[in-house]
C-alpha cells in the first residue's frame, strides 16, 4: 500500500507543477499585453513593469492552485482508470479509497497554508499593487487613460478621451455622479493633465467648453456654463486626505475584520441604548458590519476550494476515465468558474443581508462536497 501511495503521489507532482504554470500563464496572459503596451507604448519604466507583475501573482495564487489541483488529479487517476489500473487495484483487494487518503491530507494542509496566505500575504500584497498604481496613474496619467474608454481610477470622476497625445488630451467628457444628486456633466473641446509638484494629485486644464453648475437657488437642479478655460481641482485617486491609498476590507487580515466586527458590535448596542436603532449611523454600521462577515467567510470558504475540488475530482476522474490533458483542463476551468460565479453570487446575498454570510459564502463548497461523497458511493459500488 505504501509503494502504491508513493507512485499516486510522484505520478501527481509533475502534472500538478506544470498546470500551475499552465494555469498561472492563462491568468496572467490578459495583463501581460496591457503590461506591454504600457512598457513599450506609453514609455513606463521597466522595473515598476516587474513590480507590478511580481505584486499580481500572490492574487491570483488562490485561482491557480485549485484549477491546478483539480486539472492533475483528472488527468493521472483518469488516465490510471483509462489504462485498467483502478480495476487491477480492486482485483488485488485494494481499497482504493485509502489510496487516496494521503492525496486528501495534502490537499487539507494545502487549504490550510492558502489560507495563511489569504490572510497574511495577500491583503499586504493587494495594498501595495493599489499603492503602487495609483503612484503610476499621478506621475504618468497618459499611461492609463486610453482614447475611447471610460477612466474610473480617479475618486468621484469618470473621464473619457476622444485623443490622447502625451499629456495632451482632446474631446474630453467627464462625469461626476453624487448619490442623491444629478450627476455633473463637463466636456471640453481639449485639456491638459497637470501633475502637482510633490506628484500625490493630479489636476486637469480643460478649454473650449461647457460645464453643468449648481444653482444657486437650488442646488439639486444644474445649469449649463460655457467655459474659455476650466481648471478641476486637484483629482486624487484616493479619499485619503493625506493623499494615500485607503485600504479597503479585502486589504485586511482576518484578525482586522474581527477586530472591525467587534467594534461595530460595540458601536451598534450603544446606538440601540440611546434609541437610535432607525438612524442612518445605524443602517451604515448594519452595512459594514454585513460586509466585513461576507469578506470574513470568503476568504475561509476560497482557501478550502482546494481540499474541495480535489474531494470532487478523485472519483469524478475514476468514473469519467478520461485521461486527456485537453479534457482534464477543460473540465477544471469550467468547475473554477461556475465555483466563483456561485461564490460572487454568495457574497452579495450576505452583503444585501438575504442571506447569512457562512451559509452563502460555503454553499460553493458545500455542494462539492455532496457531489464527492455522491461520486465515492458510485467508485465504491464499480
Amino acid at each position: 500500500m505504501k509503494i502504491l501511495r508513493t507512485y499516486c503521489l510522484k505520478e501527481l507532482t509533475v502534472p500538478f507543477m506544470l498546470s500551475i504554470a499552465l494555469f498561472t500563464f492563462i491568468f496572467l496572459v490578459g495583463n501581460l499585453v496591457k503590461l506591454a503596451d504600457l512598457l513599450v507604448n506609453k514609455g513606463v519604466n521597466f522595473l515598476d513593469i516587474i513590480k507590478i507583475l511580481i505584486l499580481m501573482l500572490p492574487q491570483i495564487i488562490i485561482f491557480v492552485l485549485p484549477t491546478s489541483a483539480l486539472a492533475s488529479v483528472l488527468l493521472v487517476f483518469g488516465g490510471f482508470a483509462q489504462n485498467n489500473e483502478i480495476t487491477a487495484m480492486k482485483a488485488s483487494g485494494i481499497n482504493v479509497l485509502k489510496v487516496m487518503l494521503p492525496i486528501m491530507l495534502i490537499a487539507s494542509l494545502m487549504s490550510v497554508v492558502v489560507l495563511l496566505f489569504v490572510d497574511q500575504v495577500q491583503p499586504r500584497v493587494r495594498h501595495m499593487y493599489r499603492s503602487m498604481i495609483r503612484d503610476l496613474v499621478v506621475q504618468r496619467p497618459d499611461a492609463y487613460i486610453e482614447a475611447g474608454r471610460f477612466v474610473k481610477v480617479f475618486q468621484g470622476y469618470i473621464i473619457r478621451v476622444q485623443e490622447v497625445e502625451g499629456k495632451q488630451l482632446k474631446g474630453v467628457t467627464i462625469f461626476q455622479p453624487e448619490e442623491g444628486k444629478p450627476t455633473r456633466t463637463i466636456m471640453a473641446e481639449r485639456g491638459e493633465l497637470v501633475t502637482s509638484p510633490d506628484q500625490k494629485t493630479l489636476s486637469i486644464k480643460l478649454y473650449n467648453g461647457i460645464s453643468d453648475e449648481p444653482s444657486p437657488d437650488n442646488p439639486d437642479v444644474l445649469y449649463k456654463l460655457n467655459f474659455d478655460t476650466f481648471e478641476l481641482p486637484s483629482m486624487s485617486l484616493s479619499d485619503n486626505p493625506n493623499h494615500q491609498t485607503k485600504r479597503k476590507l479585502k486589504d485586511m487580515s482576518l484578525n482586522e475584520l474581527i477586530h472591525i466586527l467587534r467594534t461595530m458590535q460595540e458601536y451598534r448596542h450603544n446606538l440601540e441604548i440611546k434609541g437610535w436603532q432607525q438612524s442612518d449611523v445605524q443602517k451604515d454600521v448594519t452595512s459594514l458590519t454585513l460586509e466585513c462577515k461576507a469578506e470574513v467567510q470568503s476568504k475561509i470558504a476560497f482557501s478550502f476550494a482546494t481540499f474541495s475540488f480535489v474531494l470532487v475530482g478523485l472519483p469524478l476522474a475514476i468514473i469519467t476515465r478520461r485521461g486527456e490533458a485537453i479534457v482534464s483542463f477543460v473540465l477544471s476551468m469550467l468547475a473554477v468558474a461556475g465555483y466563483y460565479v456561485l461564490t460572487i453570487a454568495g457574497r452579495s446575498l450576505a452583503i444585501k443581508g438575504v442571506m447569512p454570510a457562512f451559509a452563502a459564502l460555503w454553499f460553493p463548497n458545500f455542494i462539492l462536497v455532496g457531489l464527492a461523497v455522491f461520486f465515492m458511493f458510485k467508485v465504491i459500488r464499480l
